[in-house]
């Protein structure tokens, strides 16, 4: 009898000794990237293999809202996951996250704290669940959970264990991941300053060197100096109201906003710049528009930057179109140019960081981080925004934002 208790406690700790093994290479691999979006494939695919389930899926804290989120999920439809917000309290992700503990539930259909609307959307059945906390440090960033062992056994000790181990090590992956990509953000910023700071020294050099030069060409490597000083003024303030928006350290207001009054600030900040290439801006805005809960200076800063883009890339004598529409829970914002369009190759990046379009025809120069705030003050405020355009046609960016219950 006690030859049996001997043996399988040699084979527990064989098991264990192997599954350990196995975590050490799954190592690894999680570490070998510091791109989010492969690290997080390769954690919920190995969360899956190392504990024998049918699925896995992360939850991260926004940073901004403190809200907790689907980040990514296993299956074909993981990836409509990502809009769904998990409450803090009365769910199974929410307990793990305030508690910092593991959570094993064997039958979730007894457990009210079971979160359904990701089993509805994504047409899964999660019958049981192991969540365990991402936690860097004494900070819980998210959740790891698997979902339903194989052939319906129960999860064990091991199975715990084995993947506190591996979200141990996943959330310092995640960690790093996200400081690579804001130091990756440095970098390109860094690299974009050059060339105006390239300009302001050339020029510059030229004026003190140069002993014979008259004054039209003093006058006009002066003017090129301050115009690129500004540009790079521009850039660096770009450059910080992007960082503030991807980190969330920016506070957004949440006030009653009149999208009206908005657009029409707009459009008197932007006339004179339209009327000197003789574009006009006609308006098709309902009378009476409901009113929204956000940030109005934010809103703004979302307008002046569509409609002055229309303007920018729009041919002499052009149009711009906005238009507003009232849907029954959103409000639907066009902003519509007969510009040169945007080639199809160039859609898929236009509201990345520092991407630009290529404008043989005007040579217009921004800082490329327009649009990318622009995509991140909607999605603040729970909107979404798209661009459907054709290269020679013009160009439509819109937004819907969400209006407020009872409206």
């Amino acid at each position: 009898m006690e030859e049996n208790r001997t043996d399988e406690r040699i084979q527990h700790l064989e098991r264990r000794v192997a599954r350990l093994e196995q975590i050490i290479k799954v190592s690894r691999v999680i570490n070998s990237t510091l791109n989010l979006e492969p690290l997080l494939h390769n954690i919920i695919q190995i969360a899956t293999d190392l504990t024998a389930t049918e699925a896995s899926s992360i939850l991260l804290l926004d940073k901004k809202t403190g809200e907790l989120h689907f980040e990514i999920a296993t299956g074909v439809k993981g990836q409509e996951v990502k809009s769904i917000v998990v409450p803090l309290d009365d769910s199974i992700a929410g307990w793990v996250v305030k508690e910092g503990e593991p959570l094993l539930i064997p039958d979730v259909r007894k457990d009210p704290r079971h979160y359904h609307r990701a089993d509805d959307i994504t047409q899964f059945s999660t019958r049981s669940i192991l969540g365990v906390p991402l936690q860097v440090k004494d900070k819980v960033i998210g959740v790891l959970e698997v979902l339903n062992k194989m052939d319906d056994e129960e999860f064990t000790p091991s199975d715990v264990e084995t993947l506190t181990i591996l979200a141990a090590q996943a959330a310092i992956a995640i960690e790093n991941a996200r400081l690579f990509q804001q130091s990756d953000l440095l970098s390109e910023m860094v690299h974009e300053l050059r060339t105006p700071l390239t300009s302001i020294r050339g020029y510059s050099k030229m004026l003190l060197l140069a002993e014979d030069i008259d004054q039209e060409k003093k006058q006009e490597f002066a003017e090129t100096i301050h115009r690129e000083a500004v540009r790079l003024g521009q850039m660096i303030n770009d450059f910080l109201d992007l960082a503030r928006l991807e980190s969330g350290r920016t506070y957004m207001a949440h006030e009653p906003v009149n999208m009206s009054e908005v657009i029409s600030e707009t459009l008197a900040i932007l006339q004179p710049q339209a009327a000197e290439r003789q574009i006009s801006i006609p308006l098709q805005v309902p009378e009476i528009l409901p009113t929204l809960i956000g940030d109005v200076d934010r809103l703004k800063q979302v307008m002046v930057n569509l409609v002055s883009n229309a303007v920018k890339y729009n041919r002499e004598g052009g149009q711009v179109d906005i238009e507003v529409q009232v849907g029954e829970d959103e409000l639907n914002v066009a902003v519509r140019d007969t510009g040169w369009g945007i080639a199809e190759e160039d859609l898929p990046h236009i509201f990345e960081k520092f991407y630009r379009v290529n404008d043989p025809e005007q040579q217009t120069k921004g800082t490329g981080l327009g649009l990318s705030i622009t995509k991140h003050i909607i999605e603040a405020h729970g909107g979404t925004i798209s661009v459907q355009s054709a290269k020679g046609q013009g160009s439509t960016f819109a937004f819907v934002l969400p209006l407020p219950e009872g409206t």
